[in-house]
């Protein structure tokens, strides 16, 4: 009887260093466990250069309490090898211990730490967004008192490693050195999430950081006035700070800038150096439009208008793209020329809402890339209003017959513009999250399959209702494809 041939472990066979870099991409806890594998895996988990943890405590059960996440921390620390540095430091943790925080972050700054990214969590806080526009009767943009005062200040040590190159910490209170900041100059991503600032300290913290080239503000409600002036600035980030009135960005580098926030409340709001050099723009409005003025969106579409060079473009619009095209993509569309990838996220509450995503389409012919986001409706009662027809053929998927696929979608040729140009040869991948087999839904995807002629890639993403139907969804998207050697993936 022939033994069968033991095939040769050739990871265990790497040399230390090369495991050490493997390892550093799970997390602490999954780094340690690797030590019951084998003899030859049993300390390399001590070399990896990380610590990366996130607590499972989030103070609603009484067995939370049972994980003594502090010990498992200090534990991660404690064990590195002589010579180990701690070049990535990253933790999530709900209800900190002050002063063993003070000192995790004290010692991953002494042996040369590159990134620090914590997290804070509290159960005494609000889980809400910071945004006036939200459904709930809390929807605000600023904290309530009692959370202002009772975030974790900042360790001044933070802000004087001489190593650091990307920190991002979320939920804390700003609290800089007396004497003044030195930052790091090989800072290079600094993102702020929830910030509490009452000194006003945030200004000066920007202007400590002469070399950013990555920057993200989320959830500051003391942000007003500020001025970025690292000229090395690349991408600025700038969501749900809805007490901002003015953003100075000096750097001629800037390329990709996101705003996420109300209407733009004046064409100032965002000054910048070079509004040519943006090639990437990223504009999310929170409140419903339903009853704004078309002169209300001029500051957004003047924002659009002057980045002439413009090649990524995402729009988020509430309610749907029909109420929102007729005054906002008047001004907008003759600056599409250089566009190759567009996102859009909206309702799709009727097929003029299908019509203007048609549109906009035709405008855009040099388009390579198209990712859509369906926004779904607000209560289940406006499922039946918004996305199905009348008649008869138009069933909702779960009550289709025979093979469970629904193939009635009428798509008629008069119903879109004559010539959608960037379907002709230079539209490559679509992309539609949430997906859920609504008619509408599926008007558009029929659509953009049955005229994408160089189409190479259809994917959908389905909603986890949906997911249990991917191979009767996937026939469906498939029958319509004019070309046949699209590849249609689910997710």
């Amino acid at each position: 009887m022939k033994r069968k041939k033991r095939h040769a472990d050739r990871l265990s066979t790497l040399p230390d260093e090369m495991l050490h870099h493997i390892l550093s991409h799970l997390k602490s806890e999954e780094a340690v466990q690797t030590s019951l594998l084998s003899h030859r895996w049993r300390d390399v988990y001590a070399g990896v250069p990380v610590v990366d943890l996130i607590d499972p405590k989030s103070g609603r059960n009484k067995q939370d309490q049972l994980v003594c996440f502090d010990q498992q921390v200090t534990g991660a620390i404690l064990c590195k090898s002589p010579g180990t540095p701690i070049s990535t430091f990253r933790l999530n943790f709900f209800n900190p211990p002050r002063d063993l925080l003070h000192q995790w972050i004290l010692i991953a700054v002494s042996s040369g730490v590159e990134e620090i990214d914590v997290k804070l969590r509290y159960q005494h806080c609000s889980k809400r967004r910071l945004c006036p526009f939200g459904s709930s009767n809390k929807a605000s943009a600023d904290f309530d008192q009692h959370e202002r005062k009772s975030y974790v200040k900042t360790q001044h040590h933070l802000f004087g490693c001489p190593t650091l190159r990307h920190l991002r910490l979320a939920n804390w209170t700003l609290h800089l050195p007396l004497g003044g900041v030195a930052m790091s100059a090989k800072l290079d991503t600094l993102c702020l999430a929830r910030i509490m600032d009452p000194k006003d300290q945030l200004q000066q913290l920007l202007s400590s950081c002469p070399h950013l080239t990555h920057l993200t503000l989320q959830e500051c409600p003391s942000l007003t006035d500020i001025t970025v002036t690292s000229a090395r600035l690349k991408s600025f980030a700038m969501i749900c700070c809805h007490h901002a009135r003015r953003v100075e960005l000096s750097s001629h580098r800037l390329q990709l800038l996101q705003y996420k926030g109300g209407l733009l409340p004046h064409n100032s709001l965002f000054k910048l150096a070079d509004h040519a050099g943006v090639v990437a723009l990223k504009i999310e409005i929170c409140q419903d439009l339903s009853d704004q003025e078309p002169t209300e969106f001029a500051p957004a579409t003047e924002l659009i208008k002057g980045c002439t060079k413009l090649a990524h473009l995402h729009l988020s619009l509430r309610p749907s793209m029909a109420h929102c095209s007729s005054f906002f993509f008047t001004d907008v569309l003759p600056c599409m020329q250089h566009l190759r990838q567009l996102g859009l996220q909206c309702c799709f509450r009727n097929d003029n809402d299908v019509r203007s995503v048609a549109v906009l389409l035709g405008e855009t012919e040099n388009l390579e890339v198209l990712s859509l986001f369906p926004l779904g409706s607000e209560t289940q009662k406006d499922v039946g209003a918004w996305y199905w027809s009348d008649s008869e053929s138009d069933t909702e998927p779960e009550d289709g017959g025979g093979d469970g696929v629904d193939y009635s979608s009428q798509v008629t040729d008069g119903f879109w513009p004559t010539h959608i140009r960037c379907l002709d040869d230079k539209l490559r991948r679509i992309n539609i999250w949430n997906y859920r087999g609504l008619q509408l839904e599926k008007m558009l995807a029929k659509f953009l399959l049955s005229k994408a002629v160089a189409l190479e890639e259809f994917s959908v993403t389905l909603t986890a209702v949906r997911s249990q139907n991917k191979s009767k969804i996937a026939k469906e998207l498939r029958s319509w494809r004019l070309n046949h050697h699209t590849r249609v993936t689910l997710k």
